[in-house]
């Protein structure tokens, strides 16, 4: 066991936090995002045994000449002012008051990158503000963090910086998007050397290790191999890519962005995870969040035009950011694709637009749900037949197109999600 103090409890705005996250672009992101948050105090954990970095350790890192050790270091941030006497008193008497205050933690990995600075790890920060807020909706699971005895939760998506040695951009990508469906699908949880390695088992011309990267097709292995399915979908204009978005993420799926960075001097593709949106007055998607490994965790996106294009942080060093496909992990049990979906859902669309006026059309919306979480919504509400719906036996999937106006459901058309073919299980008529 080393000497030295095992944790410190400092200011937030330290030198020793500072220090800490580095000169990365991840590292100033973070800094950045965390005083947004309104972090007062960190508890730094001197040696943290991560097990994502831990396997990444054994199966490469071990074994380079200059590696510095398996232990990482983590920060944890909280809202409240907690001094070191404050702390200690908690540890003896089981206070654990400080616990409501929880912002959430980041990981320092032993290595560096080409600019020496050192690689974020494991991050489960909290989003920038609740689900209910100013319309806006993140993804988020809950997770659970132990500091010393104490249980510590957090409802988030993590996030890492892609490391060149065992990952790239498409690898964590994946492990962000996948994250939070080991428990929902009862997939295998793959450090990001271990998601390098399965997808590689389809050949490219590239090494496995150091990464330079996963093609598209790799990416699809590797969510097939894990024993999921994929919608991929092109993404043609706003209308499909606000459809896809608010579709799947209500569903609580991520949504994996395939992008081409054009550049006058180092173009490249890139992959991020869409983990958040939010939506105007008038119901329409103004903003996304993303996970994206050369950025931060619910980074925010712009529309520069339109949703084709993105304002990020990319512009600021001269890139355009153009998105091209999206890729939507899925039960294989969910066979109703969304372009299906997407035609029967414009179709009726179309129709309402021409009887009720082309302001109705933005109250209609396309959602993918489970019968369970459907309905516990119809219980909460007053509908039409209401025991005749809820004792009905429904697949495990639903498909469904909802009307609302002015912020109230007025009726919803639910489908089959299981099945090949679009077809109208039943209709639910809302009453106020």
């Amino acid at each position: 066991m080393s000497d030295k103090s095992s944790y410190l409890v400092v200011p937030f705005c330290s030198d020793e936090v500072e220090s800490r996250l580095g000169e990365s672009p991840q590292g100033k992101y973070l800094k950045r995002y965390l005083r947004d948050l309104g972090a007062k105090t960190c508890i730094l954990e001197e040696e943290y045994v991560d097990k994502d970095f831990l396997i990444d350790f054994q199966k490469f890192y071990c074994r380079s000449f200059d590696h510095t050790g398996k232990f990482t270091q983590r920060l944890h941030f909280f809202k409240d002012i907690i001094s070191s006497t404050k702390f200690k008193y908690s540890l003896l008497n089981d206070d654990g008051s400080f616990k409501e205050s929880y912002l959430g933690f980041v990981v320092i990995k032993p290595i560096k990158d080409e600019n020496d600075q050192k690689f974020i790890g494991r991050t489960l920060l909290d989003p920038y503000h609740s689900n209910n807020l100013n319309r806006r909706r993140f993804l988020g699971k809950i997770y659970y963090a132990n500091l010393f005895g104490f249980r510590l939760e957090i409802n988030t998506l993590p996030f890492q910086a892609q490391d060149q040695g065992v990952s790239a951009c498409a690898t964590i990508a994946l492990w962000a998007a996948l994250h939070p469906l080991r428990t929902v699908f009862g997939i295998p949880g793959h450090s990001p050397a271990e998601i390098t390695e399965i997808s590689t088992s389809l050949p490219s011309p590239f090494r496995k290790f150091p990464s330079s990267g996963l093609t598209l097709e790799q990416m699809v292995n590797y969510i097939k191999l894990v024993g999921l399915d994929v919608e991929y979908i092109e993404a043609i204009n706003d209308d499909v890519i606000e459809t896809v978005v608010r579709a799947y993420l209500s569903a609580e799926l991520p949504i994996i962005a395939d992008l081409y960075l054009d550049h006058k001097i180092n173009p490249g593709r890139h992959a991020v995870v869409i983990s958040g949106f939010k939506l105007d007055k008038n119901n329409k998607l103004v903003e996304l969040f993303i996970h994206d490994d050369g950025i931060g965790p619910y980074s925010r996106v712009k529309p520069k035009g339109n949703f084709s294009i993105w304002e990020n942080e990319w512009n600021e060093t001269g890139y355009e950011v153009n998105l091209q496909h999206l890729l939507v992990p899925i039960y294989p049990k969910i066979r109703l694709s969304f372009f299906k979906m997407y035609i029967e859902y414009s179709k009726i669309r179309d129709e309402l637009d021409k009887q009720l006026g082309n302001d109705i059309s933005r109250e209609l919306e396309l959602f993918l749900t489970t019968s369970s979480d459907y309905k516990e919504n119809l219980m909460r509400n007053s509908i039409e037949n209401k025991i005749d719906l809820l004792t009905r036996s429904l697949p495990r999937f639903l498909w469904v197109i909802r009307l609302n106006k002015k912020e109230k459901i007025i009726g919803d058309l639910v489908y089959d999600a299981t099945s090949v073919y679009v077809r109208d299980s039943f209709s639910v008529t809302y009453m106020y």
